[in-house]
């Protein structure tokens, strides 16, 4: 089981203290890696408006690579992050809540559903209907819902189910990252078909997806070379 003492000492660890803008960090980094980094940061700083990104994300790999986690896991990881979501958009109050949470747990009941089916029956705890019925129940009835919110939700979906999610989350982007390894240069020309590589297209490529100016993209490299610099790294022979 991956331990929350042991990401942050891993998290924390041999990394610059540098602060890149978005523009050169899609120049140094592979999108998906940056992709990857984005949902880190998101679950660290316990964005919850974004777990339906991460959820839908984490689905979507999972179903394509099932064995970056075991069923569970993922069941864990998935119905976690879109559970959490939804507590947090019943705890807003917004006008119309019913509508707004209601999709949410549509989700819920579709990941239920899918888990149950890979898992034959499966686990019976995954076909309750008590955290749908507790939501259902908050959304009716006004007293309830502040005395949950008060009382209860912080012990059951506090910072130990953060730190759930995130030790789940660590797992998934670590597994991933080790799927699909940087690869060198030479490789990658080795995957150009013939005539399919012009130096002017992968320029403009580059470009294009830094949304710079041809000028403002030279200070982007110029800033990831400072950034990375070090002679000790090149072979001086």
């Amino acid at each position: 089981m991956v331990m929350m003492k042991d990401i942050a000492a891993d998290g924390n660890s041999g990394y610059h203290s540098t602060i890149l803008p978005l523009s050169a960090l899609r120049l140094l980094v592979p999108p998906l890696r940056l992709l990857s980094a984005a949902i880190w940061k998101t679950v660290q700083r316990r964005d919850v408006a974004d777990y339906g990104i991460l959820e839908e994300f984490v689905t979507m790999v999972t179903d394509l690579v099932p064995e970056l986690l075991t069923r569970r896991q993922k069941a864990q990881l998935t119905l976690g992050l879109r559970a959490r979501l939804t507590l947090n958009t019943c705890q807003l109050g917004a006008p119309c809540e019913s509508e707004n949470v209601q999709p949410h747990l549509d989700r819920m009941q579709e990941l239920i559903q899918a888990w149950l089916s890979q898992a034959n029956g499966g686990n019976p705890e995954m076909s309750s209907s008590e955290f749908i019925d507790l939501v259902q129940n908050l959304l009716k009835n006004p007293d309830e819902k502040e005395q949950f919110f008060q009382k209860v939700f912080e012990e059951e979906f506090g910072s130990r189910y953060d730190e759930a999610i995130q030790a789940l989350m660590w797992l998934f982007l670590t597994r991933l990252e080790k799927l699909l390894p940087v690869q060198t240069f030479h490789q990658v020309a080795s995957m150009f078909g013939q005539g399919s590589c012009t130096l002017e297209e992968c320029v403009q490529s580059v470009s294009t997806e830094s949304v710079v100016t041809p000028v403002s993209w030279c200070d982007e490299i110029r800033a990831v070379l400072q950034f990375h610099k070090d002679p000790n790294q090149l072979d001086q022979n």
